[in-house]
């Protein structure tokens, strides 16, 4: 059965940081180690603020608290989650593309201010059909439930939608529940496995 819709992940897929990864910018910018930001960033309390049981403040206290540097450098964490990231034109004018003649939608693990985000800073307000934010809907990837109420807002089944991301759990969940699902490794092998999909449902 032909591909309906087609469902992108944000950060790593669409949005990238300046240089490096989310981490090693974040610690660069903070002047702390990387293993210590990689491991506050991997615990539970970023999945709580993804799901908007925390505040942006309340997390940058616990980051900071947890890397034991003063609270006064959350100022430098607002400009970086402002300031250092881009969006990838090309995968945005493909979005674009995309739903002209397929249902598109955004499924990310994000907190409540990717909403303000996207219309202010990055520009992306009305590309998709579809926003899926775990902030919003208290689910978080790679959750089975959060791909089943991506399915039911794009209104098809399984087998009849595409999903990218650039982390392979997410991608395993998806594939596992039956969407086709595509790692992000760049741009161009994402179009062209895309493109694949679509041509071989037809």
């Amino acid at each position: 059965m032909a591909i309906k819709a087609v469902i992108f992940d944000l950060a790593g897929v669409v949005l990238f940081p300046i240089r490096g990864t989310f981490n090693s910018l974040l610690a660069e910018r903070l002047e702390a180690p990387l293993d210590d930001v990689e491991r506050v960033m991997s615990d539970h309390t970023n999945d709580l603020w993804d799901l908007n049981e925390i505040s942006d403040d309340e997390f940058y206290d616990h980051l900071l608290t947890e890397l034991n540097h003063p609270l006064e450098k959350k100022a430098i964490i607002r400009k970086f989650v402002i300031d250092d990231f881009y969006v990838d034109q090309e995968m945005l004018t493909l979005v674009r593309e995309l739903r002209k003649s397929f249902t598109t939608a955004l499924l990310t693990n994000f907190p409540a201010h990717v909403h303000d985000f996207m219309k202010r800073s990055w520009l992306m307000d009305g590309a998709f059909d579809h926003l899926i934010v775990s902030a919003d809907v208290k689910l978080i990837k790679p959750d089975p439930r959060i791909y089943q109420l991506s399915l039911e807002r794009v209104g098809c089944l399984a087998h009849e939608a595409v999903f990218i991301d650039d982390r392979r759990i997410n991608t395993d969940a998806a594939q596992a529940l039956g969407i086709n699902s595509i790692l992000f490794k760049s741009r161009s092998k994402t179009i062209a496995a895309l493109s694949r999909i679509i041509r071989s449902s037809r």
